[in-house]
């Protein structure tokens, strides 16, 4: 058999009655969805593309489980579960063969189409191709199974935190599962709460006729169908999308809604996830380079700093510069891909001295990121503008707290200003719920996080309003 050319972007490979779509991992029987597991269709996808030739196992190993070690039986358990759903090869028993002590071969023919020439193409339903997550693996497998019994998840997070990049995961983990395939809306643009339901209609490819209720419609049209909706960005319009919500669940029994959001949208079924940032090194930790890439924080930054310079190697020496770097940088995947594109222009230390004077928030990112996270500066921007004068005010009095503080901290830090016990309570709790503020428990006492990124910005909100207010002060007589 000829080799395949390289995949491309509009590339169908087509073998008996089934279609694999490598860039939407989608596997169709006619036109059918099928279910399949993530690393059983990326064992899939190494054995179509190598068709008619032997595959060595460790080859095999190496590219779906690159640098993680695993058993032989997870692969057999993987092999096996794709004969099950693959069922009788028309040219042999099965389409995937095992060649005793060499490796598995596919034996069909495997045909190479366009997009296009695909009559059971199915239209985009998810943007870019998957992407490397580092330190999420545990937590997108959760929460692809709990999308079998919840029909509504929302991740929830601070600004950066990549929030969207583990919904898309798990949505495209879920491409095989839904026989109506799954649709995205992003609603960051979407200042217009009445707007809501056309234009969640008009992102999944549902027209909506002059004069008919968007909403209707979009209930209607949805009833009977097997999908999920990945709404992204909900913060800004949280009532709005709670209440669609809840009027897409009740109209449409087999709807699954996972949704990202910086506070959660409170439905009936919703089962709310927060997104923690990486794992990163203790501060002051002395560590070798094997045990610091162990961190999901210092390998995301290798991973983004290797991707902005091919030839880029990190010294043994700067192994505590780069722990550093990631722990002063909250391990918020925006903050560290920002930081280590900063490569091509100074050095860590530099990057590390931009963190004493927080110029680190405006640092921009690639010109095709989306505004609000073009930078640390206007992702946090974008949860300050949801906020009311007296919640920005506590924030701002709150920056004064050390990292970890209590709720005496917060009566001290706030006592200056001028409002009731029950609005202080009603910020904090405000705060806490756009993840500008995080809660942790320990046994009976309630300890309040703010992460140095917000701190720095509020702090600066801080001191803007004291200067306003200088300004706005007439001179003494």
């Amino acid at each position: 058999m000829h080799d395949l050319e390289p995949i491309g972007s509009d590339t169908v490979l087509r073998f008996g009655r089934f279609e694999l779509h490598p860039q939407r991992r989608l596997l169709l029987d006619g036109d059918r969805p099928l279910p399949i597991g993530a690393r059983a269709l990326d064992i899939l996808l190494v054995l179509v593309e190598s068709a008619g030739k032997i595959v060595s196992k460790e080859a095999i190993i190496s590219q779906v489980w690159p640098k993680t070690f695993v058993e032989e039986i997870n692969l057999r358990v993987h092999i096996s579960a794709l004969r099950r759903v693959l069922g009788v090869c028309p040219q042999s028993r099965d389409y995937i063969t095992n060649v005793r002590q060499r490796g598995y071969s596919f034996v069909a023919h495997v045909e190479q189409v366009s997009q296009a020439a695909s009559e059971t193409a199915l239209a985009p339903s998810l943007p870019g191709r998957p992407v490397r997550i580092e330190g999420r693996d545990k937590l997108i497998d959760e929460l692809t199974r709990r999308l079998h019994s919840r029909r509504h998840i929302t991740l929830i997070g601070p600004a950066g935190v990549g929030k969207t990049t583990v919904a898309l995961r798990v949505a495209q983990q879920q491409l095989g599962h839904f026989t109506d395939g799954v649709r995205f809306a992003d609603l960051a643009t979407l200042g217009e709460p009445a707007l809501l339901a056309a234009t969640l209609a008009s992102e999944m490819g549902i027209a909506v006729p002059e004069g008919v209720d968007a909403q209707a419609h979009l209930l209607a049209t949805l009833a009977n169908r097997h999908m999920l909706v990945l709404m992204d960005n909900c913060e800004h319009l949280v009532d709005a999308c709670a209440a669609l919500s809840e009027a897409l669940l009740q109209a449409a029994p087999g709807l699954r809604i996972l949704a990202t959001s910086r506070e959660a949208l409170r439905t009936a079924e919703e089962y709310v996830q927060p997104l923690a940032p990486l794992e990163s090194p203790p501060l002051g930790s002395h560590l070798r380079l094997a045990a610091a890439l162990r961190y999901p924080a210092v390998k995301l930054f290798m991973r983004r700093a290797r991707a902005r310079q091919a030839d880029f190697r990190l010294l043994e020496s700067e192994v505590p510069r780069v722990a550093e770097l990631c722990w002063r940088l909250d391990g918020l995947p925006l903050a560290i891909e920002l930081a280590a594109a900063q490569l091509d222009v100074q050095s860590l230390e530099g990057i590390l001295a931009q963190l004493e004077n927080h110029s680190y928030l405006s640092l921009l990112g690639r010109r095709s990121t989306p505004a609000r996270h073009a930078s640390l500066l206007a992702s946090l921007e974008w949860s300050y503008a949801l906020l009311s004068a007296e919640e920005r005010r506590c924030l701002q009095g709150l920056a004064c707290c050390d990292a970890y503080f209590t709720v005496a901290d917060v009566q001290q830090a706030l006592c200056g200003l001028k409002i009731s016990d029950s609005a202080r309570c009603a910020a904090l709790a405000r705060l806490v719920g756009l993840s500008l503020i995080g809660l942790r428990r320990d046994g009976g006492q309630v300890y309040y996080h703010m992460l140095g990124c917000t701190r720095a910005f509020a702090r600066e909100k801080a001191r803007e309003a004291a200067l306003a207010s200088t300004w706005d002060t007439p001179a003494l007589a």
